[in-house]
């Protein structure tokens, strides 16, 4: 499913076509990532999440329009490969570096001031599970529901992981007692980000953070070297567009949307 969002477009000097001409092909995953995707389908809401409308902003801003993509986080990673579509939000790793692009500094590393967002994850426990008991006991047992598919985390060697289909799931997991903990999103761009439903379960937040990643706009090759100044302009807009108080509220989503 694609949906394309037109934007009108400012008068720029031509590259190789007209800025009118140009689309911004983004794939994102087709699973709920609250506060950045909503919606579980190849469906684009109309409450899209915050990082979609982030990210409208920005290329409505540089005069350029956007199609918008979902399927499996890996496809969308395969398709950017391909230059089947051109961007996808992502941490930089090396292994990425023969098929994307994304925002230097002047020393050619990652540049995190033109990065789309920011996000630190916590572990998040029942109030009557001594967590850091058990995290500094390389003898106990201790178990750690993250959803399938997520990248792994520097945890203590003796966790356990166990997979869950969604965060809502590995949440219910820890309420139930089932396991010790999962991750989640504890600061987003800066701000604190618990979920507000998080108050209202019998957990708690373990600070500091266990894990921080920058999210940047990575570029197909294909896209970046047909349209070098929009890449760089639109990484410059993001941060000037960027709308924090929006990210928050999207963790109580679908309540007030």
């Amino acid at each position: 499913m694609q949906i394309t969002v037109q934007f009108a477009a400012h008068a720029q000097a031509p590259e190789q076509n007209s800025v009118e001409q140009v689309t911004l092909r983004f794939c994102y995953e087709d699973k709920q990532l609250l506060p950045y995707f909503a919606g579980n389908s190849e469906q684009v809401p109309a409450t899209p999440g915050a990082t979609i409308e982030h990210l409208q902003q920005a290329t409505a801003a540089v005069g350029i329009s956007l199609s918008l993509t979902r399927m499996p986080w890996l496809r969308c990673l395969q398709q950017l490969a391909a230059n089947n579509v051109d961007a996808l939000i992502a941490d930089y790793t090396p292994e990425r570096e023969n098929f994307t692009f994304y925002p230097r500094d002047q020393a050619g590393q990652p540049d995190p001031s033109r990065a789309i967002n920011t996000n630190a994850l916590c572990l998040a426990h029942r109030f009557d599970n001594n967590l850091p008991l058990k995290m500094s006991d390389s003898s106990a047992k201790l178990t750690i529901a993250r959803p399938y598919g997520y990248r792994p985390l520097p945890l203590p060697e003796h966790a356990v992981l166990v997979g869950a289909h969604s965060p809502e799931q590995a949440l219910e997991l820890v309420v139930s007692g089932r396991v010790d903990a999962t991750t989640i999103t504890c600061q987003i761009n800066g701000l604190a980000g618990n979920r507000r439903e998080i108050d209202n379960l019998p957990l708690k937040i373990l600070q500091p953070p266990v894990y921080f990643s920058v999210g940047y706009l990575m570029l197909s090759e294909q896209f970046y070297q047909q349209h070098p100044a929009i890449a760089e302009r639109l990484w410059q807009a993001l941060p000037q567009t960027l709308d924090r108080s929006r990210y928050i509220e999207y963790l109580a989503y679908p309540l007030g949307f």
